[in-house]
């Protein structure tokens, strides 16, 4: 029997999850600086984030927030249409 996802289940979940890191995130850079800057620098294995910092505004956090909010729902969509399809 084939197990059907439902697909706006998951994208509403992709979306959640990453409105959730990313405001999680925001507020981290927001509140801590350049420890974050460091923090962050330990995923990126030998990148120098330090050329690339900028100092975070709320405008820019909100439009990087709804456009990532978008991004993930589109993504956990399609994701689901492509298992659905292809499910054993």
């Amino acid at each position: 029997m084939k197990s059907k996802l439902s697909i706006r289940g998951i994208a509403i979940g992709s979306a959640i999850i990453t409105a959730i890191f990313y405001i999680v995130c925001f507020l981290i850079v927001l509140i801590f600086g350049d420890a974050s800057l460091k923090f962050f620098q330990l995923f990126v294995h030998g990148i120098d984030l330090t050329s690339l910092a900028t100092t975070p505004d709320i405008l820019g956090g909100i439009l990087g927030l709804i456009i990532s909010i978008i991004v993930a729902y589109m993504s956990g969509w399609i994701f689901a249409i492509v298992y659905n399809k292809y499910a054993d």
